[in-house]
């Protein structure tokens, strides 16, 4: 299947939650139903995110939306917020390519590093985004609004469904 990455646009905002929830049902296979279940981004979010230019859409050649990716600022370096591929995409490197953008994005921004939260044990999570040069930062290493972030999520919950943890990657390495 082929499929191309461009900016995210404002008519793309009403297809993007319902690809985000289909995408998560995967982990309810290996029992974070919660989080299989969890509400996607809402769709005035995907319009603010469209207009910051920092939401791209992996579309199949019909023009269907079958991944997408989220980009931040946080502490003043790059932040990867989100990333969802529609099973039927996965393991064709796509997640790879939406993530390889967002490490151009954050170059072209200037940044040397970026950053994000994952869950520590999940296969495709930590162990993934290692494999693309991601290393597990120590609480004290992440800076402080990384730290918010992470505070939010344990605030929600979300480590009472399976640990997480930032990550960072040098972007000056590559």
């Amino acid at each position: 299947m082929s499929y191309r990455i461009r900016p995210g646009r404002i008519e793309d905002a009403p297809l993007l939650g319902p690809m985000e929830s289909v995408a998560a049902r995967r982990f309810g296979e290996i029992g974070l139903i919660r989080i299989a279940q969890g509400r996607p981004t809402v769709e005035t979010e995907y319009v603010d995110l469209a207009q910051a230019h920092r939401l791209w859409v992996a579309e199949e050649e019909e023009g269907v939306p079958v991944g997408l990716v989220i980009a931040g600022v946080v502490d003043g370096e790059g932040y990867l917020a989100e990333v969802s591929v529609h099973p039927d995409y996965g393991r064709q490197g796509l997640g790879r390519a939406l993530i390889g953008t967002v490490e151009a994005w954050s170059r072209a921004q200037g940044f040397t590093k970026l950053s994000l939260t994952t869950f520590r044990d999940v296969a495709w999570n930590r162990p993934y985004y290692e494999g693309l040069g991601f290393s597990v930062l120590a609480e004290d290493e992440a800076g402080p609004e990384l730290r918010t972030i992470r505070e939010g999520e344990r605030a929600r919950g979300v480590d009472n469904v399976s640990p997480r943890v930032c990550m960072r990657k040098d972007l000056s390495a590559d």
